[in-house]
């Protein structure tokens, strides 16, 4: 495809516009702020914002839209706009840019009748200041009046192409005549349609359908084509005449950098998530509600000869759960992807600014907030030592065993579908880290060959590290021979937390190796799942 006879650029998105088929627009911020969001991004960041509001303000009015702009576009929770008023506001995000070329996909579908009429009306007047195509199934002949040029694809190659309102003419001159009150477009498409069945009847589909392709390429629509596009090919391929289509290519810049477009990003997450308060609000309640049920049944634990169990048991428990609760992360690029795709696809953001200002955003709400307050609630009532350095470490450790169980989520998610699967493929890779983890089986009796899969073990970093700076030091005995509240050295039942890690091939250097392992998941895991997304947006 040549762009006025030279090679298209390496951005050629950055130049152009283009509406997909089903109206993608986030649902939560009002049609101004989606317009105000496609400005700030695809404008020079030199630009002022008044001189952006200013064109989003035209464009609003242009559309049709200034009476609807506060209002918001709506998704299937919240009720928002029409059908014509959503499919204006995605041609509105486009022309935000003045594109010279508008591509739309059956920019009709899904509306009704006047709808689709007044969105082509407004093409057309478009069409005065840029290059407008678009692809449209069977159009009323209100629509089809307005086209200027028109192309005809029957098994996928060119019918017709030329001026639309020559198009009844060509028929007609191959014997096809369209009958007096019928709409031309429905002819046009029948008849195509027609000819392709009969073919598959009479078994010579192939020859019958290049035959009537022969008759366009004989007739003097595609001559006046040929004459067109000859000097342009020619040129391109180097047989050109005085170099006047010669080529050239021309590499495209980004208007914004990375920060702002991190920036940008960031703050329509953020707006996302705050109108979107089953995200935020409910996780935050869930969690607290579950760090008082934890703290209720490991309620102040005793350093008795039941202690070391209560409490390693509770760090599992919590491990467990810390992790588990991430699968419905798998749904933070799911939920997006048909926007994300739209948007890197036209040249809004680097896909890598968009990867870190949605995980941003998703962590803060999903993770740290939460988290935050669950560690608080449940260190002070299971009853662990009370000493503030301990107590931080414990926070940390809480943070990053929910961050690195978020990781295996983020790749999980980024690289399926359906929700369902992606559920399964998260849940089979933490089982396997749990069995591993240290509390169902010794990691000292596992066998060589097996061995090396504890090192990948999420829960085995997190246990030993709760373990370790809980339990190092501390003495455990039964009542009977404990005086002032201190256990008495030497007695039979008197067991050291040091002694019990020891033995369970816990090692002293996971304080501050562990942290760093739980680290390096989360980075690894959120890598795998930058280039999934990476990867599949450019192999789309």
């Amino acid at each position: 495809v040549l762009l006025d006879g030279h090679a298209q650029p390496e951005n050629f998105k950055l130049l152009s516009g283009y509406v997909v088929q089903d109206d993608i627009v986030m649902g939560t911020l009002t049609v101004r702020e989606n317009l105000l969001f496609s400005a700030a991004l695809r404008l020079s960041q030199f630009i002022p914002d008044k001189e952006k509001e200013e064109r989003v303000d035209s464009v609003l009015e242009d559309l049709g839209l200034t009476k609807v702009a506060n209002s918001k576009v709506g998704t299937e929770f919240l009720r928002g706009i029409s059908g014509g008023e959503r499919k204006r506001t995605n041609i509105g995000m486009e022309l935000i840019v003045k594109p010279n070329i508008l591509f739309l996909d059956e920019p009709t579908t899904g509306l009704d009748a006047h709808t689709a009429v007044s969105v082509i009306r407004l093409l057309k007047d478009l069409s005065a200041h840029a290059t407008i195509i678009f692809s449209i199934h069977q159009p009323r002949y209100s629509i089809f009046k307005l086209f200027d040029r028109l192309t005809l694809l029957g098994a996928g190659q060119s019918v017709y192409h030329g001026l639309a309102g020559k198009a009844l003419t060509f028929f007609e001159d191959n014997g096809f005549v369209c009958e007096a009150h019928d709409n031309p477009a429905d002819f046009f498409l029948d008849t195509v349609q027609e000819i392709t069945e009969k073919e598959k009847e009479e078994g010579d589909e192939a020859n019958r359908t290049l035959s009537l392709v022969k008759k366009f390429n004989e007739s003097s629509h595609s001559s006046v084509m040929d004459a067109e596009l000859k000097p342009l090919i020619g040129s391109y391929l180097g047989g050109g005449e005085g170099g006047e289509y010669r080529v050239k290519k021309v590499s495209v810049q980004y208007p914004t950098g990375y920060l702002r477009q991190f920036s940008i990003l960031s703050k329509r997450a953020l707006i996302n998530t705050a109108r979107n308060p089953m995200l935020s609000i409910m996780q935050i309640a869930a969690m607290l509600v579950f760090g008082i049920v934890v703290g209720l049944i490991y309620l102040q634990l005793k350093l008795d000869e039941k202690g070391i169990q209560n409490r390693v048991g509770a760090f599992f428990f919590i491990i467990i759960n810390l992790i588990f609760g991430n699968l419905g992360s798998i749904e933070v690029f799911m939920k997006e992807r048909p926007i994300f795709r739209h948007e890197s696809a036209s040249g809004y953001y680097h896909i890598f600014a968009y990867f870190l200002a949605r995980v941003g955003c998703d962590l803060l709400f999903v993770n740290v907030l939460p988290f935050l307050l669950f560690a608080s609630v449940t260190y002070w009532m299971i009853g662990l030592q009370a000493d503030v350095g301990k107590f931080f470490y414990y926070v940390a450790i809480i943070l990053l065993t929910a961050i690195a169980g978020n990781g295996v989520s983020y790749a999980v998610g980024a690289g399926v579908r359906v929700f369902a699967l992606g559920t399964l493929l998260c849940a089979l890779v933490y089982t396997v880290m749990m069995v591993f983890g240290g509390l169902f089986l010794n990691l000292s009796s596992i066998p060589i060959w097996l061995r090396w899969l504890k090192w990948l073990s999420i829960f085995r970093y997190a246990l030993e590290a709760m373990s370790y700076n809980e339990l190092d030091g501390l003495i455990f005995c039964t009542d009977e021979i404990r005086m002032n509240g201190t256990c008495l050295p030497g007695f039979p039942g008197v067991v050291n937390g040091t002694s019990y890690l020891e033995s369970q091939d816990f090692m002293e250097a996971s304080l501050w190796f562990a942290p760093m392992a739980l680290a390096l998941f989360f980075v690894v895991f959120l890598f795998i799942a930058y280039l999934e997304l990476r990867y599949k947006k450019l192999n789309r």
